[in-house]
Formats: structure tokens, sequence, C-alpha cells
């Protein structure tokens, strides 16, 4: 899609496109602010779908650049993991330790701390480290009964979205011990 023709409506695109607010992109283009106008002028089909357009060609040459800047560093993910494991095998062998007249003495002392760090990034890189924290209070669960977790179980399911026929299932599923019919009558109570 080429510039739209009206140049103000290019400059609202444009700052639309920037992440700019309606007002903002009104009064850029050099618009008397009022809210009827700009929230009329910022939906209109050609100036949304110029915003689109702006906002992928962005991206676009966004990511060609990146992909560019990273041929041009020979920065590929093989690389990477190629230093990485040369570098944990270099902390783990360890240096040489030379006496007092510089010479080799044949030992080497390993810097654990440094292979430590190394595996560690290695295993985040793998996608084997899963970091798992709790949103609140820490130990919040911990301190509540039984009716007070089903509740709040209850409630993330209704903050989700899900039918009470849904919650039914997954509560069934997951508590075995309890039937289907229980829960039914816990989901209507809210209990």
């Amino acid at each position: 899609m080429p510039t739209l023709q009206k140049p103000k409506h290019e400059i609202v695109a444009n700052a639309l496109a920037s992440g700019k607010s309606q007002a903002e992109a009104y009064r850029a283009a050099g618009y008397v602010y009022k809210p009827a106008n700009a929230s009329r002028l910022c939906r209109r089909p050609s100036i949304e779908a110029r915003v689109r357009e702006i906002v992928e060609e962005r991206a676009h040459s966004e990511a060609k650049a990146r992909e560019i800047g990273v041929q041009r560093a020979a920065l590929t993910e093989e690389w990477i993991i190629l230093r990485l494991k040369h570098v944990i095998d270099l902390s783990i062998r360890g240096l040489p330790v030379y006496d007092r007249d510089g010479d080799a003495t044949g030992i080497f002392k390993p810097n654990l701390d440094a292979a430590i760090s190394g595996l560690k990034l290695a295993a985040k890189i793998a996608g084997l480290l899963v970091h798992r924290h709790e949103i609140d209070q820490s130990g919040a669960f911990a301190r509540m009964t039984d009716a007070e977790l089903n509740r709040a179980l209850f409630e993330q399911f209704k903050a989700l979205g899900l039918s009470d026929r849904a919650m039914v299932e997954i509560r069934a599923s997951v508590f075995a011990e309890r039937s289907p019919a229980s829960w039914c009558a816990a989901i209507q109570v809210g209990a």
C-alpha cells in the first residue's frame, strides 16, 4: 500500500504505528484534539491498514538488520554452543600452575566456579532449567485449608473462562477421590 494521499493522515498513521495514543497522533498531524474526531479518524480503514503495513515493514526491516548483524559477526547458534563447550572444558581442566621461576609444574588448577556457571548457561540454552516461583506471598498455598484451596482453584478456573462442565471434568481427573457429582455441588456453592 502506498503512502496515504493526505499527508496529515500519513502522519497520524506513522504516529500510531510508533505506539502513540490517538490524541498524540491527532495532535502530531496538526489537528486540534477533539476525542470524537480523533477516534473517528484513527479508526478509518485506510489508516488502520496503513498502520498495520508500517508495523509489518518495521518488524521486517528490524529482523533483516538483526540477521545481517548476526551474519557479519558470524554469531551462529553452533558457534556459540561450540565456544561455550570449549570454555567449560577449559574451566574443568584448569590453567597450568607455574613455580617461582615461571616453569610449568605439570599441575592444572581447575576453575570449578566458571565450569558450573558455564554448565548452568548450557543447560539454560538447552532448555533443561525451568525456573518456578510463586506469585504473591511465599508459602501462601501452604497456609490454606482444603476448602480455601478449592475456592482459589475455582476462581482461577472462572478467570480463565472455563465452563462449569470443564471445571468439573478437570477437578474429577485431578482429584479422583471425589466424585464429579460432589464437584458439581461444590461449584454451585462456590466452595
